[in-house]
């Protein structure tokens, strides 16, 4: 499935919740099928956020018209840019560009992966995660979170001395989760891992895996290994997405 198409089986979850309450309150896979925005009720607003990624992420717009389409909409709400720039105003620019952001990057992981076959796997095995974009003050705080991370999960199927784990390792989860109580998060197993992090993955090769020290060989459980190619892949994007849609496609 295309990175359009997941964005717009998305559901609309209009919230008067912050963040932090929509982390803790809402499961983090109703959040991964739906398109929000904190103490936005608008079902309308959140229905363009969905078109405008969409057509974001299938070239038809660029994002400076996307920016300028939810401006308006938020123009009828009573909501302006001249309001100022923190994240509270729903019309703030840098609001905006965080939402669009968020939206994009997580259909293109989802289906990044979910495009995943046994031969890509075999061939490039694990993830790692990079910086792909800069920031004005970026997070100083991956090595901790990534400790905590696989901490928490055993370091099963990761190394501690980079940011590189297979790609079935438990540790992109925890790393989602907050491991170690980092509260901004997404509760996303893919990037983005948490808000405006300027983070994204790179496919490691089966070689590099093997000299860095992180075992690819016997990945996979017993009873996944029963099944066929086709019944892996749409248990694996049904399990790690939770649209159902994606299961009916394959």
């Amino acid at each position: 499935m295309t990175p359009e198409k997941i964005e717009r089986v998305k559901g609309l979850l209009p919230t008067t919740l912050g963040s932090e309450e929509i982390r803790r309150t809402i499961a983090a896979d109703i959040l991964r099928r739906s398109v929000f925005s904190a103490r936005m009720a608008s079902a309308t607003y959140l229905a363009k956020i969905r078109d405008v990624c969409s057509r974001m992420l299938a070239g038809e717009i660029n994002q400076a018209t996307a920016v300028l389409e939810l401006t308006r909409v938020l123009s009828a709400m009573g909501h302006s840019p001249l309001d100022g720039e923190k994240l509270t105003n729903p019309a703030s620019l840098r609001r905006l560009n965080l939402i669009i952001d968020t939206q994009t990057q997580m259909a293109a992981s989802a289906a990044r992966i979910g495009n995943q076959t046994e031969a890509t796997v075999a061939l490039w095995p694990a993830w790692e995660l990079v910086r792909f974009a800069s920031r004005r003050n970026p997070r100083g705080d991956w090595p901790a979170r990534w400790r905590a991370a696989g901490d928490s999960v055993g370091w099963t199927g990761a190394v501690r001395h980079r940011f590189v784990a297979l790609k079935s390792s438990p540790v992109w989860g925890a790393l989602g989760q907050g491991a170690g109580g980092f509260k901004d998060t997404l509760g996303n197993p893919y990037p983005p891992f948490a808000f405006n992090s300027g983070m994204d993955w790179r496919e490691v090769t089966a070689g590099e895996c093997k000299r860095i020290g992180l075992a690819v060989d016997g990945a996979e459980t017993p009873e996944r290994a029963k099944l066929s190619p086709a019944r892996r892949d749409i248990l694996e994007a049904v399990e790690r997405y939770g649209f159902p849609e994606i299961g009916d496609g394959l």
